[in-house]
């Protein structure tokens, strides 16, 4: 699914393929990589909206199991809504005031044919849960296929009466029809996780920085409007919120423990008062507090509590710098990790200027190539799983433009 946006800051004009598994933003500092990863952010996090409904719900009450057509005319308009992303939206993103005209000329729209829209949405296989207040909706969708199948389960105990019965359809037919055309709109891309560039200083003032304490300050709305964009904001409120975030655990996290293996040498963990802590393979019976630790430790934190309690799969992880703190030879062990993500259902987003990181993705996907034999692969240390399909990576080189060095270009590289 491509999408254009036009007079983001100093970017003239950008066109990204939100289907790729893989997206590199590269280029010189100050060329709006950061800027671009955010609205990325922001386009996948934004607001449901209302949207024609896909199913009735009284019928899906009644027989509890049902089978729907996918309405491609209205889901293609509703994915060039989503696509339009307003001013409103960009100054919120950003932290800054609705009376700033910093963004006023920006736009965005949804450059896909219509064709192509709908040979995304054909190219879905998936099976998903919806939540929502007393019920829950199973979702089931084959790949090639213009139709789903749904089936609800009430969790409402003891007996309903008929007022009751009438509010839940009427949640579930807005909020649950809402997800579901949204998640299809969006071609399954409705959720996001981004690790700003702030990261390292976010877990080096982890509790000055917590939201709660900001609270307490009673400057958390003035630090939501005109403070911080929401990236950052987003990061502080999960430190804050590490004590909850721990009782989650997700699938991904045997590779949070490679990256604490063969990078951290050491274990990152959650105490059972909310703090992050370190503790060494060398010094196995000191936990110490991360704001204490190396920087690598404090700037892959956030990339580690992800794996292990947040990440789910078809998420977009988004991560500014990853080379940050990082040895040479940790960078190219990073990159091979980033390469099982992909294999792995989590999409990546990342902006970078590592030559290591480029290079071994490169070698990564020359992998994928015919002409590279097994007994090459294990030569130099690879293994099958370390492919990356080339089809599935984007690349946007962003740089000065020649004859107007205040504006960016942002051109696709092969």
């Amino acid at each position: 699914m491509k999408i254009l946006f036009e007079n983001l800051g100093i970017i003239k004009k950008m066109e990204l393929d939100l289907s790729k598994r893989l997206m590199i933003f590269c280029g010189q500092n100050g060329t709006g990589k950061t800027y671009a990863s955010y609205l990325v952010y922001e386009y996948i996090n934004q607001n449901l909206k209302e949207s024609k409904p896909l199913f009735d719900i009284k019928d899906l009450l009644e027989k509890k199991n049902i089978t729907v057509e996918l309405n491609d005319d209205n889901l293609f308009l509703l994915a060039k809504e989503y696509a339009a992303i307003d001013i409103s939206t960009i100054n919120r993103l950003f932290g800054l005031s609705q009376q700033t005209t910093r963004f006023s000329n920006f736009k965005s729209q949804l450059i896909s044919s219509k064709e192509e829209f709908i040979k995304g949405i054909r190219s879905i296989s998936t099976k998903r849960r919806f939540l929502s207040t007393g019920s829950v909706i199973r979702l089931n969708k084959e790949y090639d296929s213009n139709s789903i199948s749904l089936s609800l389960e009430l969790r409402e105990s003891g007996n309903t009466d008929n007022d009751d019965l009438v509010k839940l359809i009427n949640l579930i037919n807005k909020r649950q029809n809402n997800l579901i055309n949204r998640f299809f709109a969006k071609q399954s891309l409705t959720k996001t996780y981004i690790l700003p560039v702030e990261r390292n200083s976010v877990y080096t003032f982890i509790d000055e920085l917590a939201v709660n304490q900001l609270n307490n300050l009673g400057i958390e709305n003035d630090i939501k409007k005109n403070r911080y964009p929401r990236p950052i904001l987003n990061a502080l409120e999960t430190v804050a919120d590490l004590k909850q975030i721990k009782k989650e655990k997700s699938k991904y996290i045997w590779l949070a423990e490679e990256i604490e293996k063969d990078i951290l040498h050491g274990n990152i963990s959650v105490s059972k008062d909310g703090e992050l802590q370190f503790i060494s393979q060398k010094a196995p019976d000191i936990a110490l507090s991360v704001h204490l630790s190396a920087s690598v430790i404090k700037n892959l934190s956030g990339l580690l509590i992800y794996l292990k309690h947040l990440a789910n799969a078809n998420d977009l992880l988004i991560i500014d710098e990853p080379e940050l703190g990082l040895h040479p030879d940790n960078q190219i062990v990073l990159a091979r990790i980033f390469a099982k993500l992909i294999r792995n259902n989590i999409r990546l987003l990342i902006c970078t200027h590592s030559d290591y990181i480029i290079r071994e993705l490169n070698n990564l996907i020359m992998l994928s190539s015919e002409k590279i034999s097994e007994e090459v692969i294990q030569k130099w240390g690879y293994k099958n799983t370390d492919k990356i399909n080339p089809d599935e990576v984007g690349v946007y080189l962003f740089d000065f433009d020649k004859d107007n060095t205040n504006s960016v270009e942002v051109t696709p590289l092969p």
